[in-house]
């Protein structure tokens, strides 16, 4: 029977409000067929926490590490992986690194490639991502500068764009702010 409409509920008078479930004396150990994971298990749930965060202090000495798109809503994204496996990028597994991230990520005793929310964790030696790096911020500053060419120029596609009003009023300002990049220990 369902609580008449419009009437309004008051307290129930079958559970006493001085008990407390979790410290009740007849549940104090409860036994689960799993076991209890609250009392040797939990981890600190603070706000921020990053479930792909890994400290510095866990990055092996020497690589670099990355999460890299594995699946999007079950649809498993093979260009883009396969794009970051030619610049050799690989997948980690929990064995790997002297077992380091052995049950981190994957259940224990689970040897496949890390894999988290359709991110699989990848590395690669830190030389060749700082010379990755480099070649990208290259390749940046060339676009820009054919750009700022093109502008100056009047090569752009716009009309009127070669006038000679419009070359003399064309300017390129540039500006840099210094940008407080936020440390692990803060």
């Amino acid at each position: 029977m369902a609580w008449p409409k419009g009437r309004p509920r008051g307290p129930r008078k079958d559970i006493p409000e001085s008990r407390d479930p979790v410290k009740s004396p007849r549940h104090s150990r409860w036994t689960m067929k799993a076991g209890n994971r609250w009392e040797t298990g939990m981890q600190d749930d603070s706000v921020g926490n990053d479930r792909y965060h890994i400290p510095n202090e866990m990055i092996p000495e020497g690589m670099d590490l990355q999460w890299v798109t594995d699946t999007v809503y079950g649809y498993q994204e093979t260009q883009h992986r396969n794009s970051f496996e030619k610049k050799g990028w690989t997948p980690v597994h929990p064995s790997d690194f002297d077992g380091r991230f052995q049950g981190m990520f994957n259940a224990n005793g689970d040897d496949s490639e890390i894999n988290l929310g359709g991110q699989v964790l990848m590395a690669r030696p830190l030389p060749l991502s700082i010379k990755s790096r480099k070649k990208e911020l290259e390749e940046a500053r060339m676009r820009v500068a054919l750009k700022e060419h093109a502008l100056r120029g009047g090569d752009m596609p716009v009309s009127g764009a070669d006038h000679p009003s419009a070359l003399k009023s064309n300017k390129i300002n540039k500006t840099w702010e210094r940008v407080e990049i936020p440390r692990d220990d803060e």
